[in-house]
């Protein structure tokens, strides 16, 4: 099924979301629904949702914003752009980054079912693109070398700050498709894979050496202290500091 998470200020919008809408009929799971563009964008990283819906204007970050980091973090997921405004140029702007519909509120209950059905067919589309780009021979020679070049890549630049943007101008290849490619050979999403990475050499770092947290993280690509202890726990169940103490307590 198709993983989707909504962001909206308004209760009543986010009530309604839940309750219009026949996800299980559309091949859809509703995943989370959240009040601001900061917390569906920490949320994202974790469950890599096929279908964002966001509102336009919320606190902290905005739709637009939460546009932008899908086209550069995720590409292959699709956006549906809700607003209590009529405005081509909020319009314009979200369909640059990839959006697939921006639909008024006050034509939510009759429009947001057609734009979910259009996102399902969209990602339908791109599953079909990838199976039939493996039956191809040369196809597939192609794509697992590309595949091979962007795990080295990553291997390599883990820990800086790396956009998908980065990685196709360096293997002069289409963003979008990179994403795509990535997540079909090792059945993960890109990011959440350097995600991890970091993770993992995080962990060693706490262990081996005597660094502050902050250190750790500005060593594995996190800019914000802050932002990857939140990271870490939920990953790991433990904060930074928690667990070099578990090992140290063991030993």
């Amino acid at each position: 099924m198709w993983k989707v998470m909504v962001a909206d200020d308004e209760m009543y919008i986010r009530e309604a979301i839940k309750k219009i809408i026949s996800w299980q009929d559309m091949d859809c799971q509703l995943k989370r629904v959240v009040s601001d563009g900061k917390e569906l964008i920490d949320e994202m990283e974790t469950e890599h949702p096929d279908i964002i819906i966001t509102d336009i204007r919320m606190p902290q970050i905005d739709g637009l914003e939460v546009c932008k980091y899908v086209s550069q973090y995720c590409p292959e997921a699709e956006i549906i752009i809700l607003s209590a405004y009529s405005d081509f140029s909020y319009a314009r702007t979200a369909m640059r980054y990839g959006a697939c519909e921006y639909i008024l509120k006050t034509e939510i209950l009759e429009e947001l079912p057609k734009a979910i059905e259009k996102a399902v067919k969209r990602l339908e589309k791109q599953k079909e693109e990838i199976l039939k780009d493996s039956f191809d021979s040369t196809g597939e020679i192609d794509s697992k070398d590309l595949y091979q070049r962007m795990v080295r890549y990553v291997e390599l630049n883990y820990r800086k700050t790396i956009t998908l943007a980065d990685i196709a101008e360096s293997l002069h290849a289409n963003q979008s498709y990179l994403s795509r490619l990535y997540k079909s050979c090792s059945g993960t999403n890109l990011f959440d894979d350097i995600l991890k990475r970091r993770i993992d050499k995080s962990k060693e770092c706490l262990l081996a050496a005597n660094w502050k947290v902050h250190e750790v993280a500005d060593y594995v690509g996190f800019e914000d202290a802050g932002y990857f202890s939140r990271v870490f726990k939920k990953h790991t169940g433990m904060s930074p500091k928690e667990f070099r103490n578990a090992k140290e307590t063991k030993e």
